[in-house]
């Protein structure tokens, strides 16, 4: 999609994301709710570790222990901004709990998501192609700020033909980055990242519990019948219940039901 074709309202975070690699989409879970959303995500993770030990690690879509933040997942603000990357028909990938504890420790994991993951199996090889494959977004349902951890970016390299994990190119994983810096945002926002751009979590070492949740999207003709987190699927009376909008996004992993659109 041209840039000179996109409302203003959204054009500065598609630049944003097409240069740097990154951007933060304010607002996107209103205020009013962001809260009871964030209760929802922490109570259902629980719950869906539960599942996991008596079923299967892969036995069920995350997103089906949180109906009501999946309501948000088909923003329209959001898609438009993933849209101008992807094309215009787009699946979710992906879903994943990010929450950690207070006084959370961790090493720097720097990476690239899925496609580009280069510990997967299923990665593209690098140098990796001069084109957008996956859009990973980090839900941000408490603040995020440099004292509790907001997740480390090393903007631009998204373009870079070398990465963090490639064995050849003497970057490391482990070790913090020239031009480094944490992503920060309120609770409610979105951070958009190009999947290639170099990234990691970050340790918490406020006294407060961080929770985020993270969800990639993908395009349409991206395979994504690979083993694990990717094909959990969803109960079709879960599925029944989410919006439309959100219905085509995870048409793909839901159970008993008749494709629509991906067939």
């Amino acid at each position: 999609m041209l840039i000179d074709n996109l409302s203003d309202t959204i054009k500065p975070y598609v630049t944003q994301l097409r240069e740097e690699g990154w951007c933060v989409l304010e607002d996107v879970i209103p205020a009013d709710v962001v809260d009871s959303i964030c209760d929802e995500v922490e109570t259902s993770a629980e719950d869906y570790n539960r599942y996991s030990k008596e079923n299967g690690r892969w036995a069920r879509n995350v997103i089906s222990f949180m109906p009501r933040f999946a309501e948000h997942l088909a923003n329209e603000r959001l898609l438009a901004v993933i849209r101008a990357l992807l094309g215009p028909q787009v699946r979710i990938s992906q879903t994943e709990y990010k929450i950690r504890p207070p006084y959370y420790k961790l090493v720097r994991a720097y990476h690239s998501d899925f496609p580009y993951d280069l510990n997967q199996k299923w990665h593209i090889s690098q140098p990796f192609p001069s084109a957008v494959i996956g859009i990973t977004t980090l839900w941000m349902l408490t603040d995020f700020t440099t004292e509790n951890g907001g997740t480390w970016i090393v903007p631009k390299s998204h373009i870079d033909l070398r990465n963090p994990r490639g064995k050849e190119d003497g970057i490391g994983d482990r070790n913090p980055l020239s031009g480094e810096m944490q992503a920060t945002g309120s609770s409610g926002s979105v951070l958009i990242m190009d999947s290639r751009i170099w990234h990691s979590n970050a340790e918490n070492p406020s006294d407060g519990r961080r929770t985020a949740v993270v969800v990639r999207y993908a395009p349409w003709w991206l395979n994504l019948e690979l083993f694990g987190v990717n094909t959990a699927t969803i109960p079709g009376e879960t599925f029944d219940k989410f919006p439309d909008d959100v219905k085509l996004l995870y048409e793909h992993r839901a159970e008993d039901r008749e494709p629509s659109v991906w067939v």
